[in-house]
Order: structure tokens, then C-alpha cells, then sequence
């Protein structure tokens, strides 16, 4: 990837993750953006299109801007915010293999951890708190990003499950502060592994079908109730 490109990218990322206002997928990345010769901060764009390859490079902006959705160029050139992407690019070269281990990470949290506080926010008297432990892991990053796609995004009409939903009724203001901000991420990040990882839904769905079928992971009754009384 050139240095343009970079910039480009840079640009676009930033917009997809700030606004509703850029179709990435539709545009694939594509955007008009000035002379990059003109641009002050233009040795952090040579400075990525040197230091990683192409895969690292578009893993690094979508991490960075996840957080942080209107992160500039030296955010994204941090050690930390490089050394996640990195992560983020190896993660989809060890495939399928990597993807269940990381599974079996999470699935043996839930031999001690209440998986229903986990999805829908523990009990604090006769309230649910607002925040899940699930949407608390994936903010301290102890949650990887695919994970948080793959466990929480897709619906299992079969068990039930319906993660986005429930918070829809749960919520339907859709607050800035509390989950509604962190489904949007993970949808467009979604939509951003999708164009990279040719076999991502199939195989996203296939694991995450078998893992909640291990569980009851659909909201009781009485939470239901509870959420939209």
C-alpha cells in the first residue's frame, strides 16, 4: 500500500466510524482527499505504508477507530493502537483454529461467571445495570472484536437469541451513553471483516450457533417483561 493510500484509507476509516454519512463498503474505502505533500502530519502515512503490510495497516486503522471513532493519524501510529492491529491481522491468519480457541477462552468464563449478567447487565436491586459485562470486557479489551461480533451480533431464532433486539426494547431511545453507540460499532466493524475475511459469515455463524446452543443464553421471561413494563 502507498503512502496515498494510507491517507486515503485514513480519511475514510475515520468518517465510516464518526458519522453515518459514508457508505465503506459501498466505496470500499475510496474517498477524494487534498495532495498528501500538503499535509503536515504526512510522515505518520509513510511511516505506516513502510512499517506494515497491507492487512496489518487496514486491521490497525479499524481498531483504532473502533475506540476511538474520530482518532487522527497519530492515534493510529501509536505502539499500542499498531500492536492491536497486528493482533487484530493475526488473529484472521490463524482462521478457523484461532477462532475456536479463543471460543473455549470464553466458554470456560462461563463456568463461574453468571452468563445472563454477562448479556444483559447484572442485577443491582430491582434494576438491571446499563452497562453489560460483555460491552465492559470488549471496552477494557479483554473481549476481542470478532468475538463481540460473532457472540453478540448474530441472532439464533431457534434459542431464542436475539442480543440486538433485546437491547432495542431494552432501550429504545438508544442513549449515547450505555450500549446503542458500542452496536454500532460492531456492526460496521462487522461489515469491515466481512470485505476483508471472505469466509467470516459462515463461519461466524457457524461457531457462534454451536456455542450458545451450549448455553440458555435467551433472555428469561421475567427479564423480558421487566424491560418493557
Amino acid at each position: 500500500m502507498t503512502s496515498e493510500e494510507v491517507f486515503m484509507y485514513s480519511r475514510a476509516y475515520r468518517l465510516y466510524f464518526s458519522s453515518n454519512s459514508y457508505d465503506f463498503i459501498k466505496y470500499k474505502g475510496q474517498i477524494k482527499t487534498p495532495p498528501l505533500i500538503q499535509q503536515k502530519e504526512r510522515q505518520f502515512y509513510y511511516r505506516l505504508a513502510t512499517k506494515l503490510n497491507d492487512e496489518e495497516i487496514h486491521a490497525t486503522f479499524l481498531t483504532t477507530h473502533f475506540f476511538k471513532p474520530t482518532a487522527f493519524i497519530t492515534d493510529v501510529c501509536s505502539p499500542e493502537s499498531i500492536q492491536a492491529g497486528v493482533a487484530f491481522a493475526s488473529r484472521a491468519e490463524n482462521g478457523a483454529q484461532g477462532l475456536a480457541n479463543h471460543l473455549y477462552t470464553v466458554y470456560k468464563q462461563f463456568q463461574t461467571e453468571d452468563i445472563e449478567a454477562w448479556l444483559y447487565g447484572a442485577w443491582m436491586g430491582n434494576k438491571r445495570a446499563s452497562m453489560p459485562n460483555c460491552i465492559g470486557q470488549l471496552i477494557t479489551k479483554d473481549l476481542s472484536i470478532e468475538l463481540a461480533v460473532l457472540l453478540l451480533m448474530i441472532p439464533h431464532s431457534d434459542l431464542g437469541y436475539d442480543w440486538v433486539k433485546y437491547w432495542e426494547h431494552r432501550d429504545p431511545t438508544k442513549a449515547s451513553f450505555g450500549v446503542h453507540p458500542w452496536i454500532t460499532r460492531l456492526q460496521k466493524a462487522d461489515q469491515l471483516i466481512r470485505l476483508t475475511r471472505g469466509d467470516w459469515r459462515q463461519l461466524s455463524f457457524k461457531y457462534s450457533e454451536a456455542f450458545w446452543k451450549r448455553f440458555d443464553c435467551a433472555p428469561p421471561v421475567d427479564v423480558i417483561e421487566h424491560t418493557l413494563c
